[in-house]
């Protein structure tokens, strides 16, 4: 069965010229090659025509990082109702080759959902590789349920619904100090309320190239996993563990 996918990256306008191309280039190679844009803060979606052929959603007046990743999921659900798989990536990424074909070789975990970026503290995690190697296994293992990181998450369809129903996604919006930002902290706790796990992979599926996010925090220690642009997700077939 073909995996049907809608994805989408959230940005803003002042990393059109700069982060934003190195990341649309990086998803083309992966296999993700028409994303929605979702702009935060323009005033029209003719910034974006240098990027023919996506379809750009922008917001005139900005609701800054947390509402505007909130409303570009509901979007992306809204207009592809019965897809298999969403997918939301930030602006300040790069990925390995071939990724979407990977992904779609591999099994989604029962109630859970997937972080493609592997943040140090979950290395962890994962088991020792069972040929004997001096590493870890290569494939996707339970992650700490921290949910740090939210630059690449994926949803089965089901999950999705149960994300966007959730009021903890919404009633944390309230909170005049932290309501606007960590994304990743509000999709895991809204998840983990309806019994759904967060699990991320070993190597680390993207690596972050952004130092300072657009809410002015310093980045997460990056991934050491990271094997770069130039190698493709596929060669891990033969190396996966079982989940």
């Amino acid at each position: 069965m073909t995996i049907r996918w809608a994805y989408g990256v959230t940005t803003v306008l002042e990393r059109r010229d700069t982060l934003l191309p190195k990341t649309l280039k990086s998803l083309a190679s992966a296999g993700f090659d028409k994303p929605r844009l979702f702009v935060d803060g323009c005033t029209s979606a003719s910034f974006y025509d240098r990027f023919s052929g996506l379809s750009v959603t922008v917001r005139i007046e900005r609701i800054r990082t947390h509402p505007h990743w909130v409303l570009s999921l509901i979007e992306l659900f809204a207009r592809n109702p019965q897809v298999e798989r969403f997918a939301l990536f930030q602006d300040d990424l790069v990925c390995y080759k071939n990724l979407r074909e990977y992904l779609d070789k591999c099994r989604y975990p029962d109630r859970g959902y997937w972080n493609l970026y592997t943040v140090p503290e979950n290395e962890s995690v994962v088991p020792p590789d069972p040929t004997g190697q001096k590493s870890r296994a290569v494939g996707w293992f339970r992650s700490n349920q921290r949910g740090k990181g939210a630059l690449a998450l994926v949803f089965s369809n089901a999950v999705c619904l149960k994300l966007l129903s959730s009021l903890h996604l919404y009633d944390r919006m309230r909170d005049p100090h932290r309501g606007w930002q960590s994304v990743d902290g509000a999709v895991v706790t809204a998840l983990q309320q309806q019994g759904v796990e967060e699990w991320i992979h070993n190597p680390s599926l993207v690596q972050h190239t952004g130092d300072v996010s657009t809410m002015g925090h310093q980045a997460y220690p990056k991934p050491t996993t990271f094997r770069g642009e130039d190698f493709s997700a596929l060669e891990l077939l033969t190396k996966q563990v079982p989940a």
